[in-house]
């Protein structure tokens, strides 16, 4: 393998066309500012443009980075004339120190980074204009679409079929009084009962899988037959042709790119009862076997999330640095974003695997958790651990509470809104968030928590990037979600009973789930693998979709207070779910919280958890209500706060801020008096009394113009024939008034228009 020092011309051969070679010979007085470093060459070559190349020659390759677009195979013509010129005149080259490692521990040479700073986004929170009414109108929306992909008459025998009259001539008008009858709850609990056994068992195969793209047909005959053979037809598509000319189902865009298969929509599930009921055994006391059950806690989550908000607020949290970047990424552009190991890199690159179409798999670990060491270990006792922890500051983020990037910043408008939603609600924004975030996926913690199996992609799919992994992990968290809210509800499910059909339903933990069709015979671009790297198969369901499973129901949905566990000695062994549904399918906005009592893990009498002394409050954050924090937000000042204990103390400005937003005293009295359980102590009320008897007394403007009229009838008149009345702040005299200076130019044309001709003057 070629050094620098005995690089030929015949070595370029390798790894440039001959073309390139060829141009590259009448570059060599193009190259300026010619640098050795070590093994690597840097200059600068004159082409359209100046364009910056790096080279390293080394006994594993030639590996090279050029600022050019070109794309076309091999190194471009820039590259080969700094080699040829190196071997040519090695002599102008000019040399500096070989580079040393940037950081110990590291084979490769590594380049520290720092978290990307807080920023906040362009667009507001999805729940701050995605509302309930919006999300079921798009559902809606979504039939009559796929409505008017069906011709008039297959849209009049589906009426006919169902015994539904349809009067117009209109497309639009029949398929509105079609999707009209689709979705009545009565008509379509009729539709689906009176299904045979056959068509029953292929309506929830085809539930559960789903939209999915490009499905395959055995697929679905596979899940249906978990329930009993389809022996009416011959292919599993006639049936769900069926389910939808009668309305249960739509069909799919198998002519468009991508394609997709039919599907039950979620205007329909929405109304039906659980499709899984009376096929998975289900009992109101838990299964055998189970020895510790853990009820979930519906508003644990929502408080100990507002607490780490406020926590955060307190102090400059610094988010843990990503991994540092190799330098080899500037070479192979497949490395660029992805997490890695150092060696595993290092091995690949001296094996001369890093070619653009190796066969080369390389390992993605799990990201670095983002908040600091010392935070965890201050913060996570909050929630309940070091997992939940990571699992509610990435909520927090994606819902807009907290600005992504570091330092941890809060987003005070965002965090007021969800402050002031009751905790049913902040429940419901915290759960439909998790089930659309990407930057967090419980993969990562059933990796961190084995040995045994991590993730693999392959190094030759140069299109697949990071955010193409996050969508794939987003699609399994689904296909489980839409598994678990076809179940009962305020039933005890086995999860061996679950995994039965989940087994069916997903039997691979990979990329080929979504590829194509007739890409499915190629190697997967990311995969699950055992130790020696080969990838899991159907025998290792338990290590890889099973735990994969058992974690969304033991770590989100039961963080959430959707899942009750029951547990054995080996781990989650049943469970019960409480108004998944609802929010999954949005068949309502926010659940009912529970009424059972013994699910409030309080541990202190709610008139114990505030100490009010004077004007300084303080409270166990834990056990009062967010729309509480709120409150004491809007009147006081947090001057100090720990897990244990958060001391507030009255303050004029965070008052006078509440009145300037039209709070008025009799709001904070009435929400004082809603969500504190201790009445409001005099020494406070008489405080808040003088603040508001005295508030607008005294005003102070800043950055104001003055108008003054030549008589007091000119003023008189503008109010009339000109909208000067909604700018004038105050009125000085008959003559003068005083407005906002963004009104000066429209009153200055109105005032024109009415025959004046007014003098701007800056003179005091």
């Amino acid at each position: 393998m070629p050094t620098l020092e005995t690089l030929t011309y015949d070595d370029l051969k390798s790894v440039l066309k001959s073309e390139s070679l060829g141009r590259a010979r009448g570059y060599l007085d193009r190259v300026q500012n010619a640098v050795r470093q070590g093994n690597t060459l840097t200059a600068e070559v004159q082409g359209s443009r100046l364009y910056r190349v790096e080279i390293d020659v080394a006994p594993s390759g030639i590996s090279a980075h050029c600022s050019c677009p070109y794309d076309w195979g091999g190194y471009c013509k820039h590259v080969g004339a700094v080699l040829i010129k190196w071997i040519v005149l090695p002599a102008s080259f000019s040399s500096v120190d070989a580079r040393a490692p940037i950081l110990d521990g590291y084979p490769i040479e590594v380049t520290p980074v720092e978290p990307p700073p807080s920023y906040q986004p362009t667009e507001s929170p999805w729940w701050l204009h995605e509302t309930f009414e919006n999300r079921r109108a798009a559902d809606e929306e979504l039939l009559r679409d796929r409505l008017d992909g069906i011709v008039m008459q297959d849209l009049r025998r589906m009426a006919r079929e169902r015994g539904w009259t349809v009067r117009g001539t209109r497309k639009a008008d029949i398929i509105q009084q079609l999707a009209d009858q689709i979705t009545d709850p009565g008509q379509a609990l009729k539709g689906y009962l009176d299904l045979d056994e056959e068509h029953h068992n292929a309506f929830r195969a085809l539930a559960l899988i789903g939209q999915r793209r490009n499905p395959d047909p055995q697929d679905l005959a596979r899940l249906a037959g978990l329930w009993g053979k389809l022996t009416s037809h011959k292919n599993v598509n006639t049936y769900t042709r069926h389910l939808w000319e009668t309305g249960l189902a739509l069909p799919g865009n198998y002519d468009a790119y991508p394609s997709y298969g039919d599907f039950v929509p979620r205007s329909i599930l929405r109304v039906l009862p659980p499709v899984l009921e009376d096929v998975l055994p289900a009992t109101p006391n838990p299964p055998p076997g189970v020895s510790d059950v853990r009820q979930a806690d519906d508003v644990a989550l929502v408080r100990a999330a507002n607490q780490i908000t406020l926590l955060l607020e307190q102090s400059s949290v610094v988010l843990r640095p990503p991994m540092p970047r190799p330098r080899m990424e500037r070479f192979h552009t497949t490395l660029q974003g992805w997490d890695y190991d150092p060696h595993e890199l290092q091995q690949a690159k001296e094996n001369r695997q890093l070619a653009g179409y190796s066969d080369l798999t390389l390992t993605v670990p799990p990201p670095p958790r983002r908040l600091p060491d010392e935070v965890i270990q201050r913060l996570a006792p909050v929630i309940g651990g070091e997992m939940a922890l990571e699992f509610g500051y990435a909520l927090l983020v994606a819902t807009g509470v907290l600005l992504p990037g570091s330092p941890v910043t809060v987003w005070p408008e965002v965090k007021e809104r969800f402050l002031r939603q009751s905790e049913p609600a902040q429940r419901a924004i915290l759960t439909r968030t998790y089930f659309s975030t990407q930057n967090w996926s419980a993969l990562w913690d059933v990796l961190r928590a084995r040995d045994d199996v991590h993730l693999r992609r392959a190094y030759h799919f140069h299109y697949f990037k990071p955010q193409d992994l996050q969508e794939d992990l987003l699609l399994f968290r689904h296909l489980v979600l839409r598994a678990l809210a076809c179940l009962p509800e305020d039933k005890w499910i086995a999860l061996a009973d679950l995994f039965d059909v989940m087994r069916v339903l997903w039997p691979r933990f990979d990329r080929t789930v979504w590829q194509e069709d007739y890409y499915r015979s190629q190697a997967p671009a990311w995969f699950l693998a055992s130790r020696d790297g080969a990838p899991l198969d159907a025998g290792d369901w338990d290590l890889a979709q099973g735990q994969f499973v058992a974690y969304i129901i033991a770590g989100p949905l039961h963080w959430l207070g959707l899942a009750d566990l029951g547990l054995d000695a080996d781990g989650l062994t049943a469970f019960r779910l409480h108004g998944l549904a609802d929010l999954y399918w949005d068949r309502a906005d926010a659940p009912v919280p529970r009424s059972d009592a013994a699910v409030r893990k309080t541990t202190t009498a709610p008139a114990e958890a505030v100490n009010i002394d004077a004007r300084a409050i303080r409270v166990v954050p834990s056990q009062i209500e967010s729309q509480a924090h709120n409150l004491l937000n809007q009147i006081a000042r947090l001057e100090t706060a720990t897990a244990e204990q958060f001391a507030y103390r009255v303050d004029s400005e965070a008052v006078y801020a509440s009145f300037e937003t039209g709070m008025t005293l009799a709001e904070i009295e009435a929400a004082w008096e809603t969500w504190l359980p201790v009445p409001m102590p005099v020494a406070i009320r008489d405080q808040l009394t003088a603040w508001w008897e005295a508030y607008g007394q005294v005003r102070i403007y800043k950055d104001l113009t003055v108008i003054e009229f030549g008589d007091e009838y000119a003023l008189a008149e503008m109010k009339a024939v000109a909208p000067l009345e909604k700018h004038i702040v105050a009125e000085i005299s008959p003559r003068m008034v005083i407005v906002y200076p963004e009104a000066v130019k429209p009153l200055t044309e109105a005032l024109k228009q009415a025959g004046y001709t007014p003098k701007q003057t800056d003179d005091v």
